[in-house]
């Protein structure tokens, strides 16, 4: 007999050596980091040549592509790039993700601060919407109040029911609108999750293809080695020819039998890798569902649950009537109007986080435009100073140009407060701040007309540096209500704690900024007396002007002072 030798199995082939490595070498990741330091250079240029175009066409959104130009160099993203690059070049891989998660986050806040505009306008969008629809719930509550007091007092439940129908019409029609809104949000992220189902449908099929080619090619190697399969046949006829049954070959072969049995059992108890896999993929696949539900509970309008509710429960005291079932229908007149006072209170709580979110916004966008006044204003006051050293008998034509240039200057941002202050009589929250920048206006102007006479003296220079104060001040009332809004939002109390402290907040806020309104008028009345005593007949008219514009300011912030102290009581 010739014994067949088992045929050793083929080692498995290296991998070639042709496939392209995934990692990169720290040179690679420095010029990366290089190109992405010339795009941003390149995105930074582009919003200031931009801000420049749309300055006099569309000024709010110049405003916002040079706050966006002081948010990136605030945040120093120009240079954690370039330090970036630096540590790429020493190998300081650490140190340097440390550095590029800084750029991202940095990048992040920068995108959420392009894109505020358009989150503005959606923000006032929504805000209409639920208004509307507020005050729409509110007259299905009183509808319903009504069907409820004639089902109280009729002498027949069944002649109530027309009230009743009309609740539940009116009911209907507001649940019509807020599906086809929520239906129109919705659809969007339908697509997006098709396209996720067909990508992994298609990935599916790609493993499942895989598989088979794998399965296949085992199958053909198995045909390609005839010899092999005969001679281990053989060798399997020839050990059992020649090895009889033993007592002892029985009972290890029946021991074996049974540990095979046990490993079977084992291995069904603990299942197949695909198995598992399955198991995996489902559970995976419920929390993604899970989370897709929420997400589409999120988007839903506020106060839609409750009005479904309300109108189950309109619709079966609607029977009850018709039955002259009169305690089952108030019942469930009671619970629909309870349903219709949780709708209400959910749109007013939406209502208000969205007038905090829009104030936020308005607060942001005020401080970049205060802040960009504050640097021009300046700019303009350090020319007037440099002009007025010389003595204006021996000013040149280069002087009087100079100035001219410094008036236009001046007017150009005069018009920019005006805008300011028209955003704030829009916004209409704050009386002081308002005030304030009318008061900047004012200066702003009377500072302009100056400059276009050529007067650079003492009282230009006065009201110069009044105007750069109360920018100052503007800037960090601005900034400190921020921060307490903030503060408010990360506190979490109650409802109602919250709105007294954020009222007295506010209030405290607007007591500031008179009493500073206030110092300034005092600062600005010894100033201005002690010129007239000493005044040439020229400046006399534009000393005048100012006594009669500090009346007028004086008069505004006791009307305001007023305004407050009936707020406070």
């Amino acid at each position: 007999f010739v014994l067949a030798q088992e045929v050793p199995a083929k080692p498995a082939s290296p991998p070639p050596n042709n496939v392209p490595s995934t990692e990169s070498s720290p040179r690679d990741l420095r010029d990366g980091e290089l190109a992405i330091s010339g795009r941003y250079a390149r995105f930074e240029r582009m919003l200031s040549q931009m801000a420049d175009v749309l300055g006099r066409q569309d000024p709010e959104r110049a405003d916002l592509l040079r706050r966006a130009i002081g948010k990136g160099r605030e945040d120093q993203v120009k240079e954690n790039i370039e330090k970036t690059i630096e540590l790429l070049s020493k190998g300081e891989l650490g140190t340097a993700t440390e550095k590029q998660q800084d750029v991202v986050s940095s990048l992040e806040s920068l995108l959420k601060l392009l894109q505020s505009e358009d989150r503005r306008s959606s923000v006032e969008r929504e805000r209409e919407r639920l208004n509307e629809l507020l005050k729409d719930v509110r007259g299905v509550l009183a509808e319903q109040k009504s069907a409820r007091a004639a089902t109280q007092n009729s002498e027949a439940p069944s002649n109530a029911a027309p009230g009743q129908q009309r609740a539940l019409s009116e009911t209907e029609k507001l649940l019509e609108s807020m599906k086809e809104h929520d239906d129109q949000e919705a659809k969007p992220d339908e697509q997006g999750d098709a396209s996720e189902t067909e990508t992994e449908s298609s990935e599916n099929k790609e493993g499942k293809s895989k598989e088979g080619k794998s399965k296949e090619g085992d199958a053909s190697k198995d045909a390609k080695d005839p010899k092999q399969s005969k001679e281990s046949l053989e060798g399997k006829s020839e050990k059992s020819s020649e090895d009889p049954e033993t007592p002892e070959s029985k009972e290890g072969k029946s021991t074996d039998g049974k540990s095979e049995q046990g490993k079977g059992k084992k291995s069904e108890k603990q299942g197949t890798p695909s198995e598992g896999k399955d198991k995996s993929e489902k559970k995976s696949g419920q929390k993604s569902g899970q989370q897709k539900s929420e997400q589409k509970e999120a988007r839903q309008t506020p106060g839609r649950e409750q009005l479904e509710n309300a109108e189950e429960q309109m619709e079966k005291a609607l029977e009850n009537l018709k039955e002259q079932e009169r305690e089952k229908a108030l019942e469930n007149e009671d619970a629909a109007i309870e349903e219709l006072h949780e709708a209400a209170a959910r749109l007013e709580e939406t209502l208000k986080q969205l007038r905090e979110e829009e104030k936020e916004m308005l607060l942001a966008s005020l401080e970049a435009r205060l802040q960009r006044m504050l640097v021009a204003e300046t700019q303009i006051r350090e020319g007037t100073i440099t002009l007025a050293a010389t003595p204006q008998k021996d000013w040149l034509d280069q002087y009087y140009g100079r100035c001219q240039e410094l008036a236009q200057q001046q007017s150009e941002l005069t018009l920019q407060c005006s805008q300011t202050v028209s955003l704030l009589r829009e916004d209409g929250t704050s009386v002081a701040i308002l005030l304030a920048v009318e008061d900047v206006e004012a200066d702003m102007g009377s500072v302009s007309g100056w400059l276009q006479e050529s007067k650079v003296g003492e009282l230009t220079q006065s009201v110069q540096s009044d105007i750069i104060e109360s920018l100052k001040q503007l800037i960090e009332t601005t900034q400190k209500e921020m921060q307490e809004m903030k503060e408010e939002q990360q506190q979490q109390q109650q409802q109602q704690s919250s709105e007294q402290k954020q009222g007295l907040v506010e209030l405290m806020a607007e007591i500031r900024m008179l009493r500073n309104l206030q110092l300034q008028v005092n600062r600005r009345t010894k100033q201005v007396d002690g010129l007239l005593q000493k005044a040439a007949t020229d400046d006399l008219p534009a000393l005048q002007k100012q006594v009669h514009e500090l009346s007028l300011r004086q008069h505004r912030l006791t009307q305001s002072a007023r305004e407050l102290a009936k707020q406070a009581k």
